[in-house]
């Protein structure tokens, strides 16, 4: 597998640095792009990139604004703006796509969003749908507006009182600290990542994985969840979408939360919605015990859809 870097420059004050990962000697027959999730990094992609090169496609991902080689400094983790930090990140997903399809304009494109970056996938899709040919959606949910309008509150107040640089265990704990909750006796903060300890130790040995992000990310992350639950209409109709999940994914609900978002899109009349649960997995299905599984899943919904193709 080939691997190439590019640092890109983007038009919302910032840069971020981008993977391409090919087949050398090989025509490609579709693009994805991935986008990783929160306090994490495209790096540990590597496995997924290099089932769907060996299949003929053209991987691109990058750091997204916050996160490792994307920050200037590490003062600058987990901070994009004073404002607006989650539509940075739509934005930039736009951007990337801009330039993948430039590059491969007679490619299918499709993006695979895990986590927060399936968030940002959806109000990408909301926003800009008829620019890509299919989107996976990995550890999704549709979360609640009480629970969204709440946190907001909460983040407002701590801006109010800490400033917007501040990194609140109050917001990561009432984001997170509930997650482990399912899996007690807990032998680490993450057990709800995976099942697989070994996965969950690099995850907490890696510098760049698990920090606590700023005051302004969690409002504005919170916001960008509200904004995507008032505009699940502007999903295109013929936008195909793979949703997938672990049942023991706290992010997904278990399971209610996800379910939520397959009925939505469901009820908006997306006419090629396809949603797949894994007994037992937790949240990084790209990681987990049955990784092969989920990214044998993925090549073959990915192929189909470039069969589907007009």
């Amino acid at each position: 597998m080939k691997t190439e870097t590019n640092v890109l420059s983007l038009s919302q004050k910032g840069s971020v640095l981008a993977y391409k990962w090919s087949k050398e000697n090989s025509e490609p027959k579709a693009a994805i792009i991935l986008v990783h999730g929160m306090a994490e990094h495209i790096e540990r992609y590597q496995g997924f990139a290099e089932k769907l090169t060996e299949n003929d496609f053209l991987v691109y991902g990058y750091n997204q604004r916050g996160h490792k080689d994307s920050i200037a400094s590490k003062e600058d983790y987990g901070y994009m703006s004073d404002k607006d930090n989650f539509m940075i990140l739509v934005y930039d997903l736009f951007e990337v796509t801009e330039i993948v399809k430039n590059e491969n304009p007679n490619l299918p494109i499709f993006v695979f969003g895990h986590s927060m970056g399936s968030f940002v996938t959806q109000r990408f899709v909301q926003l800009y749908g008829s620019k890509v040919d299919g989107i996976i959606l990995c550890g999704s949910a549709k979360q609640p507006n009480g629970l969204l309008k709440m946190g907001t509150l909460i983040a407002r107040l701590v801006i109010g009182l800490r400033g917007r640089r501040h990194r609140s265990k109050l917001l990561d704990n009432l984001t997170f600290g509930s997650y482990n909750k399912y899996f007690r006796p807990n032998r680490t903060a993450f057990d709800w990542l995976n099942r697989d300890e070994k996965e969950v130790d690099k995850y907490v040995e890696d510098e760049y994985c698990g920090g606590i992000f700023t005051a302004t990310y969690f409002k504005d992350f919170l916001r960008g969840l509200s904004s995507i639950n008032h505009n699940f209409e502007l999903v295109p109709k013929n936008l195909p979408i793979f949703i997938i999940s672990g049942t023991q994914d706290p992010v997904g609900g278990p399971v209610k939360l996800v379910t939520k978002l397959h009925e939505t899109l469901k009820h908006m009349e997306i006419k090629d919605l396809t949603f797949k649960l894994y007994p037992d997995a937790r949240h990084e299905l790209l990681l987990e015990q049955n990784k092969e599984e989920v990214m044998t899943d993925c090549l073959n919904w990915l192929i189909a859809h470039i069969q589907k193709r007009p």
